[in-house]
């Protein structure tokens, strides 16, 4: 690997063999914009897959719930394949009306002394758009001489990039201040320098180290613990001895914890053998530390309690009905016009609890694409989101549909109960138990075959024996097959359907 080295104290002096003065010096466009450089490795370079990855991670269920507002976490930065679920888990309870972030990040390919560097741009880019710069960060250059703008130490840098599509997707909206820090520098100089800002309750500070590489299995779980343990009680000097590549901003991180009593909370912690299930390889360990103010409740963290609604009443309310409506439109229009998705909206336990769904287009009153999932699988936000785009784009009955349709097509979405078997002892028996108009049906074989029909489907076919024979049909078995129990497995479920207005 290649070190370039830079005293940021000396503003930029040369340490070193001078490699730094011999790269070619960055447009003048090219400093105002910070581009990705790990995109497509890192993490995906394609919009919609970014989004959709990210979306799954922050929707898994919590290891641990900070029992307050977060301040701060630290995150690991590998690839998302290796430490995403790690990261994610902190990234998922930062407050959603967060509006600045501080990242502090460690330089891997270059050695600074003294300080750190804070890029003079005016965004950073990735696949899923751009982030502004927050105007504080210019003001931090000018008043202090620990910081810079050194575009080496960022020009290749990992470790703040990869943190900043989870912000992206969790935040509506928010200002960045990018800082790498040398390996050498006072974390109480730079913590006096970070607090006024960090005072601000809308402004959130994210950490990123990974902990121990190259180990085994057993030696990395046990390095590892020792370094949370140190980290959890906030002890710097012991932290400075651990195994951990941020431990600069760890550190700073660390002064600014005790200076405004942040508790720490171990979140998750995982490793690359976990990742992999290749508990032979040499490991690198990922841990995710909450650090939380301890004058706030639980309720002002990002308490996400799932629960299974009774289908009895109305699963969704009328608020989320127009809000999944909303989304599944708006996700549409957003792939049509090759822009960013829609971010989801987590805050309800409904929209974030895994249900079956499918998404229906009509158009002209006739069908246009239908698309679900039976089973749950996905939280119901993120299923109408992916169902919307399938039925628009992947449903093989239809061709694509064109931006010039989008204004003619009705969006419908159904929410599903888990699917629970019908046992029946022949034809006759089971056209008596089946409910028109209630009932959906899951007709499946033992080699594999599918198929299902929503309930709505009975208002185009009302009789029993046509509808169970299509259904038969519709996954390629036996026309009759539906008559006998020995043959076919039946499934039913019910379904609540909700639409657009005739004017959307």
């Amino acid at each position: 690997m290649i070190r370039t080295f830079i005293g940021v104290s000396a503003l930029a002096t040369i340490w070193g063999s001078g490699s730094w003065a011999a790269a070619a010096e960055p447009s003048a466009d090219a400093l105002r914009v910070r581009q990705p450089t790990v995109q497509g490795s890192f993490y995906p370079a394609d919009p919609t897959k970014l989004t959709v990855l990210v979306d799954t991670l922050l929707m898994q269920p919590p290891a641990t719930l900070a029992p307050g507002r977060v301040r701060a976490i630290i995150s690991p930065h590998a690839g998302y394949r290796y430490s995403g679920v790690v990261a994610a888990q902190g990234f998922r309870q930062i407050p959603e009306g967060t509006k600045r972030v501080v990242v502090m990040a460690p330089a891997h390919r270059v050695r600074m002394r003294g300080g750190g560097s804070i890029l003079d741009v005016d965004a950073y880019r990735n696949a899923l758009g751009d982030i502004p710069i927050d105007s504080v960060a210019g003001e931090l250059r000018d008043k202090y001489g620990f910081f810079a703008s050194l575009p080496k130490a960022h020009q290749k840098e990992h470790s703040l990039e990869v943190m900043l599509p989870f912000l992206q997707r969790r935040l509506a909206s928010f200002t960045l201040i990018p800082i790498v820090l040398g390996q050498e520098l006072n974390a109480e100089r730079i913590a006096e320098a970070l607090l006024p800002i960090l005072d601000d309750k809308n402004t959130v500070l994210v950490v990123s180290s990974d902990l121990s590489h190259d180990k085994t299995y057993a030696a990395a779980t046990a390095a590892d613990r020792g370094c949370l343990d140190a980290i959890l009680e906030l002890d710097g000097e012991a932290v400075s001895g651990k195994e951990l590549c941020g431990k600069a901003p760890v550190g700073v991180l660390l002064e600014i914890a005790k200076r405004r009593s942040w508790k720490p909370v171990l979140i998750d912690y995982r490793n690359s053998g976990d990742a992999t299930r290749n508990r032979e390889a040499r490991i690198v360990g990922y841990g995710c530390v909450a650090f939380i103010d301890p004058h706030t409740s639980a309720q002002d963290g990002m308490a996400i309690a799932p629960k299974r609604p009774d289908f009895e009443g109305d699963p969704v309310s009328s608020g989320e009905q127009t809000l999944l409506l909303d989304l599944a439109r708006r996700s549409v229009s957003a792939a049509l016009r090759d822009v960013e998705l829609p971010k989801l909206p987590l805050y309800s336990s409904t929209l974030t609890e895994k249900l079956g769904c499918f998404v229906t287009l009509t158009k002209g009153g006739k069908l246009r694409g239908c698309i679900g999932n039976i089973f749950p699988v996905h939280p119901l936000v993120q299923a109408v989101q992916q169902n919307a785009l399938s039925a628009a784009f992947k449903d093989r009955r239809f061709p694509k549909l064109e931006e010039s349709e989008l204004r003619d097509v009705h969006f419908e979405v159904s929410v599903l109960t888990q699917p629970v078997p019908m046992a029946f002892t022949d034809a006759e028996d089971l056209m008596r138990k089946l409910k028109p108009g209630i009932h959906g049906v899951v007709l499946s074989t033992e080699d594999g075959r599918r198929s299902t029909y929503l309930p709505q489907v009975w208002d185009q076919i009302p009789g029993k024996m046509q509808f169970l024979s299509r259904l038969c049909l519709k996954g390629k078995m036996p026309v009759n097959a539906w008559r006998d129990p020995k043959l076919v497995r039946v499934e039913t479920y019910k379904a609540f359907a909700f639409g657009e207005d005739e004017e959307h």
